[in-house]
C-alpha cells in the first residue's frame, strides 16, 4: 500500500467516493475535488483517477454532471487570456471565476447528496488550474494581493475578461496660473488634473485618470508651494514610464509643474487624502476706506468659521474653529496691503479677510471696521 492510497482506506471516505460516482457521469477533477482534503501532494484530477482505480468503479460515459466538463475548456480559455495579456505591460496577475447559476446548482446538489467534509469548491480549483496554465504561457508571477491584472473567467458569459489595476504615481505640483480648477468642473475646459495626466495618458494608454491631492486651492488662486498628490491612471497598457520625462512634459504647459515623481500605491491615496497641512499665503487685500490701525489684525489668533457661502452648496454647514499662526503685512497704499498669513489646516483665508457677511468671526474687515476684498491669493507654502 502506497502513502497516497493509504489516505483513502477509511471506509467512510470510500463510501463518499462511491456515492459521488453513483450519481452519474463524474470527471476525475470533480471526484478528486470532493475528497481534496483527505490527502495532499496531488491534483484533484490525479486524486480522482487514483480513487477510481482503488474502488474498481469504471467511469460512466457522458458529460460530467457536476462541472459540465469545464476543465476540458481551460486550455482554450488560457490561450485567449494569454493573447489578451500579451497586449499590456504587467508584472503580476491573479485568476478569479464568475460561476454560472447552473454550475452553482450542480455543485450544491452534489454537496447535499454526499456532504462537504472533505471537499474543495469548484471555483477554487478553476482559479488554480487556469492560473497554472496561464503561467506556463506567460511566465508572470501570481500575486494574491494587488495583482496588476485580474483575469476573470466569466462562466455566465463564457469568456475571459481582464480587470487591469490602476497605475499610481505620487509627487507634488505647483499651479502657476489663475483661472483653472484642480479637478473636473463643467464650467472649465482645463484642469490641473488634465495638465498633469495628459503625458501619462499618452505614454500609458490608460482609459482614464483621477487626481487625489492634499487639499485644493481656489480656482482664482495660484499654488506656488508644492501640493502633494497621487495621480491614478486607470487600465494602463504600459506601466514602465519615464517619470523624469513625464515631469518635463507637464512643465511644457507653463501652467503646472510637478516634482518628486515616484511610483505609488492605493495606500498612498489614503495617506494624501488624510493630510492636514498648515499653509502659508500671500494675499493682496484692498479696503473700502483708508486703513487706520492695521496692527489690530495681529490680535486675531483664532476664528470661528461657518462654512463659507461660496462652498455651502457642496459642503456641510458647520462651524469650524481655526488658528491664525502668524501674520505680517506690507503697505502698498493707504487702502491696499499685501498680507503674509500662515494658517492652520482648513482655515478659509478669503473669509478671514472679508468676514463673509458675519459667517467668519472675527475677520480683518470686522476688526478694522472697514469692508475688504481679496484681489489676489497665492498659496506660498504647504507645511509638512
Amino acid at each position: 500500500m502506497t502513502v497516497k492510497t493509504k489516505a483513502f482506506q477509511d471506509e467512510n471516505i470510500l463510501e463518499t467516493a462511491q456515492a459521488v460516482m453513483k450519481r452519474g457521469p463524474t470527471c476525475d477533477h470533480c471526484l478528486g475535488r470532493q475528497l481534496a482534503h483527505v490527502s495532499t501532494g496531488m491534483t484533484n484530477d490525479e486524486r480522482g483517477k487514483l480513487i477510481r482505480k482503488m474502488t474498481g468503479m469504471k467511469k460512466v460515459r457522458g458529460k460530467c454532471i457536476v462541472c459540465g466538463d469545464i476543465f476540458d475548456k481551460l486550455e482554450d480559455y488560457a490561450d485567449k487570456a494569454s493573447s489578451r495579456l500579451g497586449k499590456i505591460e504587467f508584472s503580476t496577475f491573479l485568476v478569479g471565476t464568475v460561476m454560472s447559476p447552473g454550475l452553482v446548482s450542480s455543485e450544491e446538489s452534489l454537496w447535499e447528496d454526499v456532504g462537504i467534509e472533505y471537499c474543495e469548491p469548484l471555483k477554487s480549483e478553476l482559479n488554480r488550474e487556469l492560473g497554472k496554465l496561464i503561467y506556463d504561457r506567460i511566465k508572470k508571477e501570481v500575486s494574491q494581493e494587488r495583482p496588476d491584472v485580474l483575469v476573470m473567467l466569466n462562466l455566465k458569459k463564457e469568456r475571459v475578461e481582464l480587470d487591469v489595476s490602476s497605475f499610481f504615481v505620487k509627487g507634488c505640483y505647483r499651479k502657476l496660473v489663475r483661472g483653472i480648477p484642480q479637478t473636473k468642473w463643467e464650467k472649465y475646459d482645463e484642469t490641473v488634473e488634465d495638465i498633469i495626466a495628459s503625458p501619462f495618458m499618452l505614454a500609458s494608454g490608460g482609459s482614464g485618470h483621477s487626481l487625489h491631492a492634499a487639499g485644493r486651492e481656489d480656482i482664482d488662486a495660484r499654488c506656488l508651494g508644492c501640493r502633494p498628490f497621487v495621480l491614478e491612471i486607470k487600465e494602463p497598457r504600459k506601466r514602465s514610464l519615464d517619470l523624469v520625462k513625464m515631469g518635463k512634459d507637464v512643465a511644457k504647459s507653463k501652467k503646472v509643474e510637478v516634482s518628486g515623481l515616484e511610483p505609488a500605491s492605493k495606500n498612498d491615496v489614503i495617506d494624501v487624502k488624510s493630510m492636514r497641512n498648515d499653509k502659508s499665503y500671500s494675499v493682496v487685500v484692498s479696503f473700502e476706506k483708508p486703513v487706520k490701525g492695521i496692527e489690530k489684525i495681529k490680535n486675531i489668533t483664532a476664528v470661528e468659521q461657518r462654512t463659507p457661502s461660496r462652498v455651502s452648496h457642496r459642503r456641510a454647514d458647520l462651524v469650524r474653529k481655526r488658528k491664525v499662526i502668524s501674520l505680517s503685512w506690507k503697505k502698498i497704499n493707504n487702502k491696499k496691503f499685501e498680507l503674509q498669513i500662515k494658517g492652520e489646516a482648513g482655515l478659509y483665508i478669503k473669509e478671514l479677510v472679508t468676514g463673509d457677511s458675519g459667517r467668519t468671526k472675527p475677520s480683518f474687515a470686522e476688526v478694522l471696521g472697514n469692508p475688504a476684498k481679496v484681489e489676489s491669493l497665492d498659496v506660498t507654502r504647504i507645511w509638512e
